[in-house]
Formats: structure tokens, sequence, C-alpha cells
């Protein structure tokens, strides 16, 4: 602590100046009521007795590596900024004033995403002359990222396979063909769609639209948040990270924006490509289900709207297919790595081998269907997309990583 005092004090260069009886300043920061790891907030509650007497509020923390922010926090409307500067206090301060503000983490501004101890600081001093007035108040924070889990990876054997569904399909779309063979090589996939609790293991936070419990699906994640997810498992299992994610922006604990790099080399986890993952929900069959053509086969691998209550479920409770997978139709909606695009079959080779998609586009891929959708909406060949950035009630993922 005595060197993060003289941190804060070489950076305000206050420790030495007189300080004044009447105002007093506290910081306070924790985790949020609900008790997740993605949202600190932070409090500053000032006292000052001299009406007459102007001050500045100077608002700092200290990283665990030593380096010092200073935040610019503005009394009116409670927003940050990373630049160094004074706020000025209006003459209602005498009466007593607390701030609030929320920080999402991970936080790139000001940088808490790493694991560590840091120190919000806050200090009270007369305009232009830079003089203290109140003693520096400091409160520790400490951040834990989230950490590794234990997720089943099933070998998915390399095959061929058609790709698409035939003309004559019932409920087939124009944008699932025309059908193509399709050459997959051998990969690994998880067993069932990742869960709250394997989701919060590793980000550190559950926003579920609705939080059932560790063994029921994640939702409410964006292809984005998916990104991360596989990252940061990559990283706890000691492998190469498959995305490179910068200019990162937040909305809540979700990622809002960031470009994207993929390196299909990369040994770590990632989504599947939109091929493999209807080679793997197939698993050699040519249906529209893996257990065959009807809504009665239907039940016995998926929970959906006739037998869902629109509500998710534990994965892993129905019946999986001949690769030992569960749930690739229905609960929630999976994400695929790539870009979407509707003549997609039309554009690639007959045969083709490992398509992982065009370079660049503006929404991703969906499959699989929901405990919200009917039965043509949770065949194999039944596609759909969504922009990176967006949440919903029933989108989720399943992570593959190549062998």
């Amino acid at each position: 602590m005595s060197r993060t005092i003289a941190l804060l004090a070489a950076l305000l260069v206050f420790a030495a100046m007189p300080v004044a009886a009447n105002p007093s300043i506290t910081v306070y920061a924790e985790d949020d009521s609900s008790g997740s790891k993605g949202v600190v907030n932070v409090s500053i509650s000032a006292e000052n007795d001299d009406a007459d007497m102007s001050v500045d509020v100077y608002v700092g923390i200290v990283l665990p590596d030593g380096e010092i922010w200073t935040i610019r926090y503005d009394v009116w409307s409670a927003s940050i900024d990373p630049w160094i500067s004074n706020i000025y206090v209006p003459p209602w301060f005498s009466m007593g004033r607390t701030q609030y503000w929320s920080i999402d983490l991970p936080s790139e501004n000001p940088p808490i995403d790493a694991e560590g101890s840091y120190y919000f600081a806050a200090l009270l001093t007369r305009p232009l002359t830079f003089e203290a007035v109140c003693e520096a108040s400091l409160h520790q924070y400490n951040y834990q990222p989230g950490g590794s889990a234990e997720i089943t990876m099933i070998n998915i054997p390399g095959g061929s396979f058609l790709m698409g569904s035939p003309e004559t399909e019932e409920g087939r779309l124009s944008n699932e063909g025309p059908q193509r063979t399709v050459n997959i090589s051998s990969f690994l996939m998880s067993e069932t769609e990742i869960t709250e609790g394997q989701w919060e293991s590793v980000m550190g936070w559950n926003d579920c639209y609705v939080v059932r419990g560790e063994e029921f699906p994640v939702e409410y994640v964006s292809w984005l948040d998916c990104a991360e997810f596989c990252n940061r498992l990559s990283d706890s299992k000691g492998f190469q990270r498959c995305y490179t994610l910068s200019n990162v922006t937040y909305n809540g604990v979700h990622i809002n924006t960031a470009d994207v790099v993929f390196n299909f080399e990369a040994n770590g986890y990632r989504l599947p490509t939109e091929a493999e993952w209807e080679y793997a929900c197939r698993a050699g069959t040519t249906g529209r289900f893996y257990t065959g053509d009807s809504s009665d086969d239907l039940d016995l691998a998926a929970w959906y709207t006739a037998n869902s209550d629109s509500d998710k479920q534990k994965v892993g409770q129905r019946q999986p297919n001949p690769f030992r997978l569960y749930d690739t139709h229905g609960n929630v909606w999976e994400w695929c790595n790539d870009w979407y695009y509707t003549d997609y079959y039309g554009t690639r080779p007959d045969p083709d081998d490992n398509p992982i998609g065009r370079d660049s586009g503006s929404e991703r891929v969906l499959r699989g269907g929901s405990c919200y959708d009917i039965a043509d909406f949770c065949r194999s060949a039944y596609r759909s997309h969504a922009g990176l950035y967006y949440c919903h009630r029933y989108l989720g993922l399943r992570v593959a990583k190549s062998n």
C-alpha cells in the first residue's frame, strides 16, 4: 500500500501540500450487487463545510504494474474519460455529494483486464493552485478474471457428405442449395452446447436473458463474445488463440464492436465452420434431422417449441447423434465461424475441401434452431444469421478445435 500511495503522490504532486480540515472525500469500489465479476461499481463521497470554498475533484487508478491513470470524473453526467483533467465542483458541494458510476469488465478504459489489485484514488484540491484541501482517499479493488472450464470434446472423424438440402425436403429454403459434396478433415467439437457454468468459469460473468443454472446452455451472447470466450479458453489450456480482436468496445459486459483477424492455423478453440457444423450435426445421416424426417423423430433429439414450453433445457438430455453430440437440433442457436451469404452454396466448388467461408461480410451464420422454434428451423440444413454484436435469449454456441 505504501508503494501505491507514493505512486499516487508522484502523479498528483499533492502529498506535500497543506491539508485543510473541513473538506473530505472517500472512494469505494466493489462488484455489483448480483455478484457478477463483469461490473465494478465505484462511488465517491465528498463533504465540504465551507460554502465559499470551490474545489476540484481528481480521481485516479493505480494498475497492478504500477502505472497510474488519472480519470476525469464529470460531476454532472457521471461519465469517465481517460484524459488528465480537473472538474469544478459547484457551490451545492458544501452540502455533500456522492457520485456513482460503473465500469464494465474487462475494461480498456481504464485498463482493468488482468488479474491483480487495482487502487481507486480521489483527492480534492483548490482550483488553479493544486493545493490539496483533504487527504487522498484510496480503495483497493481485486479483479479476478475468468479461469478455465472442463469441456468434453468429441473427435469428429474426417469424411465427405452432401451439404445442403434436396429440393424435395419439407421446409427447404433456397439458401440451402444447390447441394454439393464437401470433404471435411477430422476435428474436435464440444459434446454439448457451452453451458452457463462453463461460460462463467471462463469469462467471469453470466448475462443470460434467463439464468437457469450451470447445466443449462448459455445464451444472450454475441459472436464477438464467443470469439473472446474461445480465446480465453485457449489461454487457459495453453493453446494459441484463433482470434485477434482489436479496437474493442463494450456494451455492458458484451463486446459491441471489434476488428477481427482469424487464424485457422492456430491450435486453439474456435467456433466451427458452417460446413463442419452441418457435417457434425448430420453425423452420416441424410434426413431433415439426424433422427429422421418427422416431428416425432425430432422429439427424440431436440428441445423445440412443441416440447420445451419455449424455454431452454439442461444440455445432454435428448438422444445424441451417431457422433455422440447432443442438442445440435434445438435448445439454443449455435454461432458458426463463417460470414453469412445467401448464395454461398452456389459459389463454392463441387467437391469442396474444408471450406471456411468468405473473408468479409456483415453477419455471421447461426445453425440448429432453438427451444423457441418450429421443427423446420431445427433441420440439419437450415441456415440463419445475425450481426457480430447481436445478443438474443436463444443464441448460444458450441466450440470446435482443429486436430
